[in-house]
């Protein structure tokens, strides 16, 4: 059975159960909203997701003199939860109309970038990461971010798809580059960094994965998927669902069988559909045996 033509129908579903699942322990931001440095060292019970405003690859640091007024607003803005998503995105928004290039800038408009994209305003998200980039050049999560945003919400009648994907290309390769080289920045625990670090990995490999997806070039996508699965420090079942996918149409039932059950086995709107795939995996399997 070739699952290709179910592809474009889930991925746009599986958008928000996605950043859910980088978002799975986000109420904790509030928190987590003291002093940067100091909850940056946690890893018990820490928000590990795109939408902490503390997860970029740099320490939030104590202010000059003359960003006082801006660091006691970013920290007002920081202790807000993420269970309002709505009166946040508002909180940075009127930020940065009051502090559109300050140190702390960048971090909300990184958090917004997150934001946007699990409301489904992919656009606006990309946008808030741009201006995140020009400010904050290495900021190679949020490129990943900005990536899964794109390619995981262009289906075959998304206006200029060819171009949307090439662009989640580029975000997603310029990630993983960036943070081969990345220095652990100084406060940072050890732990958190890799945390960070896989996090960006599992991102742009799935990312770049889902784009040859996107191209039926099932194979291509493989390895890619391989080590999104690998380096994912929490459960992602869309990489795992596109992994059997990939496989599926690639004549691996086996290893398709594999993923679906990875994905089957995490409580989120794919469960049903990688069962049904697991199933199909495992007819497809018997049957290239009995050939």
């Amino acid at each position: 059975m070739n699952f290709s033509t179910k592809v474009k129908a889930c991925i746009l579903a599986s958008l928000f159960l996605v950043t859910g699942a980088l978002a799975q322990t986000r109420g904790s931001t509030s928190s987590s909203s003291g002093s940067g440095s100091g909850s940056a060292g946690r890893s018990v019970g820490r928000d590990t997701s795109p939408l902490n405003p503390e997860n970029s690859l740099e320490i939030i640091k104590p202010p000059a003199p003359a960003e006082e007024k801006a660091y006691k607003a970013f920290q007002k803005f920081q202790a807000l939860s993420n269970d309002d998503l709505g009166k946040k995105i508002q909180a940075g928004e009127d930020f940065l109309k009051k502090y559109p290039s300050t140190s702390y800038s960048a971090p909300v408009y990184s958090f917004l970038t997150a934001a946007y994209i699990q409301t489904g305003a992919v656009d606006k998200g990309v946008a808030a990461g741009e201006k995140d980039l020009q400010l904050n050049p290495q900021d190679f999560r949020t490129m990943a971010v900005m990536s899964q945003g794109i390619s995981r919400t262009v289906t075959a009648s998304t206006p200029d798809s060819a171009a949307r994907l090439a662009k989640a290309d580029t975000y997603a390769k310029n990630a993983l580059q960036g943070i081969s080289t990345v220095a652990k920045p100084e406060g940072m625990s050890d732990a958190n960094f890799t945390d960070l670090k896989n996090q960006t990995l599992a991102m742009a490999h799935g990312s770049l994965g889902l784009v040859e997806v996107h191209k039926n070039e099932f194979e291509a996508a493989i390895p890619e998927l391989e080590q999104a699965v690998s380096a994912g420090a929490n459960q992602d079942p869309t990489n795992y669902y596109l992994l059997g996918v990939a496989n599926q149409n690639s004549g691996h039932s086996d290893k398709a069988l594999a993923a679906f059950e990875k994905c089957a086995a995490v409580k989120s709107n794919l469960q049903q559909t990688c069962a049904s795939g697991a199933e199909q995996a495992k007819k497809d399997a018997a049957q290239a045996k009995s050939k």
